[in-house]
């Protein structure tokens, strides 16, 4: 098998690399590059050309420190530590755990108490959370607003959430961020926070069966946490200054309804619209291959063999020919569909309306920017990068 955009022979490696192949060859007894066998010849391998990439990257910018500065802000070298979430080799873990085998059975709230690190501890053991009691008024005429403003105005209306996390103990902010993580059910569905389990919130705000409220749960525990993201960065800016959890959930929500984050999957509802009115996939991406067009919902830069989170939740899925049609056009280009992407087909088996996959992925994540907001609270650093100046000279 010769070198494909995926995996290249040795000598091309080393050749990128500028090394030898026997480096090579140590980087991949480091974990620095994957290898894979040669499909036509078992004893040689291939090495994945996206490892390879970065680091003849990392390489290159190890000589300019505001060069490795600037590649840390965009999917590059790490920007801080943390025990929450690790992206490695493919994998989705939380805490160590994989994050597929956690959502086989676990609910939100468990996934909250193992990666808020609860132990035995149970937050969500409360009753539901006190309540402003402007909320029903408040709630019902922020209804024909997106998720993301509607929840952004209603959590202050919970008890407890604008206290300043500053100096507090972590375990003494757990039950807020259970009433927080509640309340932005609430603010989802239109309805008042409850003590159900969440997908079962969910399920009967949407009248959904139990085995399409399981689909939510799975997909919940899925969307928890993804490492530091967009939201997630937010939200810990936030924390570092001490603010309150309200406060940081409100960062993220604002981040997360960009259309370059959680916003993607209003573009894939659009590919699915376009590809039904079309009625042929292949041809709709060949066209939109023409135009120049961005194709959504397929691939992640952290996951070059497919996100893990998609393969789990589109599993659980019920055939859908167009679903199973644009994935196999799409496989023909070497892409496979993201975490978006599953979202939305999830949102279409289970017939509810548009938005509602933004929504579960909103719901989901608030439990990793609690995690994050917690963490970060407990470093007492405030986090604030230089700007490096290049605007006009003085």
């Amino acid at each position: 098998m010769k070198s494909t955009a995926a995996h290249i022979d040795a000598p091309e490696a080393a050749q990128r690399l500028g090394i030898s192949r026997a480096t090579l060859y140590a980087y991949v007894s480091r974990g620095l590059v994957r290898a894979v066998a040669d499909a036509d010849d078992p004893r040689r391998s291939l090495y994945n050309a996206a490892d390879i990439a970065a680091l003849a990257d990392r390489k290159t910018r190890s000589r300019k420190p505001e060069s490795v500065a600037n590649a840390t802000l965009d999917f590059g070298l790490p920007v801080l530590a943390s025990g929450i979430t690790s992206i490695a080799d493919g994998r989705l873990a939380y805490r160590g755990r994989d994050a597929a085998d956690v959502a086989a059975t676990a609910s939100l709230e468990d996934a909250a108490r193992l990666l808020w690190d609860c132990g035995e501890d149970d937050p969500f053991a409360d009753p539901a959370p006190e309540i402003d009691p402007v909320w029903p008024q408040l709630a019902s005429g922020l209804a024909r607003l997106s998720v993301f403003e509607r929840t952004a105005a209603l959590l202050p209306l919970v008890r407890g959430a604008t206290q300043i996390t500053w100096q507090r103990e972590t375990r003494r902010l757990w039950p807020s961020g259970a009433a927080l993580v509640r309340a932005i059910a609430a603010a989802a569905t239109g309805r008042l926070p409850s003590a159900e389990p969440i997908h079962r919130q969910l399920g009967a705000a949407w009248g959904i069966d139990a085995t399409g409220a399981d689909t939510l749960r799975a997909a919940l525990v899925l969307l928890a946490d993804h490492e530091l993201n967009a939201s997630t960065f937010a939200v810990r800016v936030v924390a570092s200054t001490g603010a309150s959890l309200a406060s940081a959930l409100s960062a993220g929500l604002g981040a997360l309804s960009g259309p370059l984050h959680g916003g993607q999957t209003s573009l894939v509802e659009a590919l699915f619209e376009e590809a039904e009115r079309a009625g042929d996939a292949a041809a709709l991406i060949d066209r939109r291959l023409w135009r120049g067009d961005r194709l959504p919902g397929f691939d992640h830069p952290l996951y070059p063999e497919g996100d893990p989170r998609a393969s789990a939740l589109l599993a659980r899925l019920p055939a859908d020919p167009l679903r199973a049609d644009l994935i196999a056009a799409m496989d023909r280009l070497g892409k496979r569909p993201n975490v978006d992407f599953a979202t939305v087909s999830m949102r279409r088996s289970l017939g509810l309306q548009q938005g509602s996959a933004l929504a579960v992925f909103a719901v989901g994540r608030s439990v990793g920017w609690i995690a994050h907001a917690l963490e970060q609270r407990a470093t007492g650093k405030l986090i604030r990068p230089r700007a490096r100046y290049d605007g006009r000279p003085e």
